[in-house]
């Protein structure tokens, strides 16, 4: 239930020039992914629009931890509704791959740490519940991120005390997952009306979750990081009295600009 070909996923991220898995998916530096979780969901929109990228925010979401934000590289998995020739099928390869428990452990024993779990389970909810307690305490020790499941889960109360652990999900049932087939793992998939390739940075915010190719990850953070000491001088140039928040709030002057750069310069003696 590996990428059916790993290199569809290289020619796919063709740009990302880093290192990658055996499977072929992008692994964006953790000390990138560190730096992502001040990043807000608008800074790597707007990133992404301008790069060309205009589908990659899913929202709408049922966030069980509002205050917690969530980084990771995507592993995916797709779901379908079950059809009892397909699903035998792939039940033999799992078995022939030496796959262990339900279809659902399968993809969780792919996760590496700063993974983050992605699964199109087509918004089903009832009999659509891809983890409880026992699955996310899995996910959680593997990736130490959370989950972003398109459909639900169960044992809410207990996923819902885990710390540094947070799920994006699209409802709760206590129902057991049925009736549905994994199709694929780490394969390129849809999450509301977004595009999730693996190795995606998936950053999951009290906005919803967006879906950064990787090779855009780095700019991502890097603009955040040039906004937020812009804001920061702009604040602080308010508060003392020299500039109005209009004068702030758009395209700098020259003069301002060059106090700017003065001001940043100040900071690093």
């Amino acid at each position: 239930m590996r990428v059916t070909n790993p290199e569809i996923i290289r020619s796919v991220t063709k740009e990302w020039k880093g290192d990658r898995d055996s499977n072929g998916r992008p692994l964006v530096p953790d000390d990138i992914l560190d730096r992502m979780k001040l990043v807000t969901t608008e800074e790597a929109w707007g990133t992404c629009r301008r790069n060309g990228y205009h589908f990659q925010f899913a929202g709408d979401w049922l966030n069980l931890h509002p205050d917690r934000v969530i980084v990771g590289r995507a592993v995916t998995c797709r779901w379908v509704p079950t059809r009892p020739d397909v699903h035998s099928s792939l039940i033999k390869q799992g078995e022939h791959e030496n796959r262990i428990g339900g279809q659902n452990s399968w993809v969780i024993d792919e996760l590496e740490p700063n993974d983050l779990i992605v699964v199109d389970l087509f918004g089903k909810v009832f009999n659509g519940t891809f983890a409880g307690d026992n699955l996310a305490t899995a996910i959680k020790s593997r990736s130490g991120t959370g989950m972003v499941i398109d459909g639900g889960i169960r044992d809410t109360q207990r996923i819902s005390q885990m710390g540094d652990f947070n799920a994006f999900i699209r409802g709760l049932d206590p129902s057991a997952i049925a009736d549905v087939t994994m199709t694929d793992i780490n394969g390129i998939t849809r999450i509301g009306e977004a595009t999730c390739v693996p190795g995606d940075v998936v950053l999951g915010t009290l906005t919803g979750v967006i879906f950064i190719p990787p090779h855009l990850a780095q700019e991502v953070v890097e603009s955040s990081e040039a906004i937020r000491l812009k804001d920061e001088f702009g604040q602080q140039r308010i508060r003392e009295g020299i500039y109005t928040p209009g004068e702030v709030d758009r395209e700098f002057s020259d003069e301002m600009n060059r106090d700017f750069e003065e001001w940043k310069a100040s900071r690093l003696s």
